[in-house]
């Protein structure tokens, strides 16, 4: 998302098998997201009893409820960061978003954690209290209660956003 889409909705995600952090930033987004973007969390029915693939289908399911709700034009999430071997669980998340993504025509952005918490919160092992206080700042929601997962998203968005009002629009004359 560029400055010239800048107007659009923006779905950002904390995803996870087990939950899913999501928050909605809507236009107008040019310097500051609004005060209170939409949030919430999709949780896996039965976590502990149920599979990898059923919590992931779910999940996409949940996924294309928001899309006909909000109609997002691009969606943001984050990537867990520090792991330098297979999870089989992680990879079908990635796959599956993906393949979501591609489905509804929407641009995926992914970013790692650390990537995030160092933009939001000043350093990348910041705890989730300290990016949650560094996201309640930025958007003005000292005092409002929200799942660790929402302000994980809140931030992706908050972070894509801001990545995406300091790169210029490739402009006409750009290309060759």
């Amino acid at each position: 998302m560029t400055t010239g889409n800048a107007g659009q909705t923006l779905l950002a995600l904390d995803a996870g098998v087990r939950e899913t952090g999501w928050a909605v930033f809507r236009p107008p987004m040019v310097q500051a997201v609004q005060a209170d973007p939409a949030s919430g969390v999709i949780k896996a029915p039965s976590p502990r009893k149920s599979d990898v693939q059923t919590r992931v289908a779910h999940l996409i399911e949940c996924l294309d409820r928001l899309v006909d709700e909000w109609t997002p034009h691009a969606v943001a999430h984050s990537r867990p960061s520090g792991i330098h071997w297979p999870v089989p669980a992680l990879e079908l998340l990635e796959e599956a978003l993906a393949g979501w993504c591609r489905r509804h025509g929407l641009p995926l952005h992914a970013y790692t954690a650390q990537e995030v918490r160092s933009a939001i919160a000043g350093q990348p092992n910041a705890s989730q209290d300290q990016l949650a206080f560094a996201v309640m700042e930025r958007l003005g929601l000292i005092g409002l209660s929200k799942t660790s997962h929402e302000w994980e998203a809140l931030a992706v968005g908050v972070y894509h956003l801001g990545r995406a009002i300091l790169t210029p629009a490739p402009s006409p004359l750009d290309r060759p």
